[in-house]
């Protein structure tokens, strides 16, 4: 049998995870514990990566002789044997080198287990639906990362009171990812890693300018968005984010009418972006679009920036069609939406999508779960679930309203926002008026002034 491993590769790659943070977490968001080959370096990896994702620093041998004598003493002379080796290694700046041969050796294992799979399969005559379909879930369980812990509810209490510490004392290392929309992070006290966020509303209503908008305010606090895009050509995103951040009409852009001056400050606009490169990254699937693509352009990612992304949008839900076999639509979106949950999961990053709502909601008076496109299927997955609507007449304010009917942190129901339109831009009213030049003073016969700073920031902001 071939055996696709380097022992040298694997403690070198141990010992660049032991010599700073910086090279620890690098290594931790391209590595995971099937990578390895050697029963005691898998090991030694799943310890070194279970103290930083408690106290974010590599693991020393005071601490390691600790864990050993109290978790498993029947192996702490090999695993103190072994970690003095590796430590004792010369320092070597080629890290990216070695986790780039390990990884590649780990994929020749899985291929060849998949090799011994078919043929195996084909000897015995075994039928080669079955045989495919049993090789399609390798492959796909081979591009995921699981991370599985186990321990004893009781176990570890100095841990948890070292974790609480540094909690009270470095909250700003544990904040949520925030909308930079002030009105929804109070309601909702932003987007946390692990959750799976859905936003639903009837058709115009919105919902791809909010993940859009949700996307552009995350990248400009320095995030890294993947923005997957199944509805939209790329280009047209990258013109909704010229179009919003130049403040420039989208119409007037696609339609090459925009006057001598808007067309100075459109260029310069995209010359300067150039140098500021913010971490908006975009992934046009325009067919065929999985769960599993999903998947693996979030792996990719993370082999070319080294971490995975910190939020994943997707435009949109009902265009995605699950790995696992299904039966009809309703178990359908129990998968997509299943699977969408258990990424956030495994990587450890946020998921956001939108979802149609279905025909009843039309009559409701007030949107809920139930009124999202096979809800039983699929709403149950979410972690956050809000509302987005408007009519004529919000259509002619510029305005536009988020509901929050299911939430971790939400503190009231609805929020109202400013939707400049024609430059997809969502905000709030709040920034308008902070944002506004002074209105003009109004003097009446007494000599006193009145102003209306909100209506005429929002007069100002229609062509926005």
């Amino acid at each position: 049998m071939a055996e696709f491993f380097n022992a040298q590769t694997e403690k070198s790659v141990l010992n660049g995870l032991l010599q700073d943070e910086t090279s620890l977490e690098y290594g931790i968001n391209l590595l995971n514990i099937d990578d390895f080959y050697v029963e005691s370096h898998k090991y030694l990896f799943e310890i070194i990566v279970r103290f930083y994702h408690k106290f974010f620093k590599p693991i020393n041998r005071e601490i390691l002789i600790k864990w050993l004598t109290k978790n498993d003493p029947n192996r702490k002379s090999e695993i103190l044997l072994l970690f003095g080796e590796i430590k004792a290694l010369p320092l070597d700046e080629y890290l990216r080198f070695y986790i780039d041969e390990l990884t590649s050796l780990a994929a020749k294992r899985r291929l060849y287990s998949v090799y011994k799979i078919i043929q195996t399969g084909l000897e015995d005559d075994t039928d080669p639906v079955k045989i495919y379909s049993g090789i399609t879930t390798d492959i796909l369980k081979g591009n995921t990362i699981t991370n599985v812990s186990r321990k004893w509810i009781f176990d570890d209490p100095e841990e948890r009171i070292q974790s609480y510490i540094d909690r009270r004392d470095h909250p700003e290392k544990y904040k949520g990812v925030a909308y930079n929309i002030k009105s929804l992070d109070d309601i909702t006290g932003g987007m946390f890693p692990q959750q799976l966020y859905l936003i639903i509303g009837r058709t115009g209503m919105g919902k791809s300018r909010f993940l859009f908008n949700i996307a552009c305010n995350a990248a400009k606090a320095g995030k890294n968005v993947m923005y997957c895009t199944i509805e939209m050509e790329l280009k047209m995103i990258q013109q909704m984010w010229e179009s919003r951040e130049a403040q420039i009409s989208l119409t007037r852009i696609l339609q090459q009418q925009l006057t001598p001056a808007d067309e100075e400050r459109y260029f310069k606009f995209l010359r300067d972006q150039a140098q500021i490169q913010h971490p908006f990254y975009i992934v046009d699937i325009p067919q065929g679009c999985t769960t599993g693509i999903i998947e693996a352009e979030v792996n990719t990612f993370r082999k070319i920036h080294g971490k995975v992304p910190d939020i994943v949008l997707i435009d949109y839900a009902n265009l995605i069609e699950p790995v696992s076999k299904y039966r009809d639509r309703t178990e359908k979106f129990d998968h997509v939406f299943r699977e969408l949950k258990e990424a956030t999961r495994a990587n450890n990053t946020i998921y956001y999508t939108a979802a149609q709502m279905n025909r009843e909601s039309l009559k409701a008076k007030k949107a809920g779960t139930e009124h999202v496109a096979f809800s039983d299927a699929s709403t149950h997955h979410c972690d956050g679930i809000y509302h987005i609507h408007s009519d004529e007449k919000d259509e002619i304010n510029q305005e536009v309203h988020i509901d929050v009917i299911k939430g971790r942190f939400h503190k009231k129901s609805q929020v109202s926002l400013s939707w400049a339109r024609d430059t997809n831009h969502i905000r709030d009213w709040d920034d308008l008026v902070r944002r506004a030049p002074s209105a003009p003073q109004n003097t009446d016969a007494a000599g006193n002034q009145s102003s209306s700073t909100a209506t005429q920031s929002s007069n100002d902001d229609a062509d926005y």
